[in-house]
């Protein structure tokens, strides 16, 4: 399977949702990573925007995926997000988060999907 940009081309196969070690993608961790990316990106524009560009902002998405009486079905999705950015403080930190989180178009795209967010600001440096 391979992006029309041509950034991503890698196997994609069922059995990678079901066999530890199978070197290939899924949808769901396709669906993490564009979340956690189109999550990064939103968040990071909007520090920015408070006047407090980031160094760094890393965020990883946890998909859940459960076999529910009506079949497979994403049931969660955990956001972790670890930013950095001079001058900014926690409270305003989590707040610009809890932002992103509801103004992403991708966490938009997955409105039926529980989304749970943890925001932790370190120090710069």
């Amino acid at each position: 399977m391979g992006v029309g940009s041509g950034a991503f081309d890698g196997t994609f196969t069922l059995r990678s949702r079901l066999d530890e070690g199978v070197h290939s993608t899924n949808p769901e961790e396709l669906i993490g990573a564009g979340h956690a990316g189109c999550f990064t990106m939103s968040l990071a524009n909007l520090m920015s925007e408070a006047g407090h560009p980031p160094t760094n902002v890393d965020t990883t998405a946890r998909v859940h995926l459960e076999e529910l009486d009506a079949g497979f079905r994403i049931t969660k999705i955990e956001l972790d997000t670890v930013g950095q950015a001079e001058g900014m403080d926690e409270a305003t930190f989590v707040d610009l988060a809890r932002r992103a989180k509801t103004t992403c178009p991708v966490s938009m795209a997955l409105a039926g999907t529980e989304i749970t967010l943890k925001a932790t600001l370190k120090e710069p440096g």
